[in-house]
């Protein structure tokens, strides 16, 4: 795009299922580029990966369309507007992919095991059982016991 590279995309056969060694080829050929964006397909399934470059490199699923799942075709048209130039142009997969970032299940852990939100908890606890626990305490039972542990590191 303006005689940028904006994306790299990687096109298996349509029979062919889309695996990890698809993503890393793709990735070896963003990286070794500086480009951020990447797409996997087999024509069926549309994978957008976002790339954050650094050590170690951080690639993130930022959309993904099955165009033959039960979902609806406008659900997928709209999804997949943000690979059209028009998008690009106008940054919307990047405002997207900020925005799952955001949601994602890591960084509403680490939201939720902030002090003020522990605070929160602690009150509310309080309020409803009478019991002042410590906010360590509820840490540490939501760290051991609530919240999976894959997403602590």
């Amino acid at each position: 795009m303006d005689k940028q590279l904006a994306a790299f995309i990687e096109v298996k056969r349509c029979t062919q299922k889309l695996g990890v060694k698809h993503l890393r080829q793709v990735q070896m050929y963003a990286v070794n580029e500086g480009v951020e964006w990447m797409v996997l397909t087999n024509g069926q399934v549309w994978q957008v990966y976002h790339l954050t470059g650094g050590l170690p490199v951080v690639v993130d699923l930022a959309l993904q369309v099955d165009l033959l799942d039960d979902g609806g075709l406008t659900g997928k048209a709209d999804a997949l507007f943000y690979l059209s130039k028009e998008a690009f142009k106008r940054r919307l997969i990047d405002d997207l992919w900020k925005a799952r970032a955001a949601t994602a299940p890591k960084s509403l852990v680490r939201v939720l095991l902030t002090p003020v939100i522990l605070d929160a908890v602690r009150k509310e606890l309080r309020r409803q059982t009478g019991h002042n626990a410590d906010e360590k305490e509820i840490e540490h039972i939501l760290q051991a016991e609530v919240l999976r542990p894959d997403l602590l590191a």
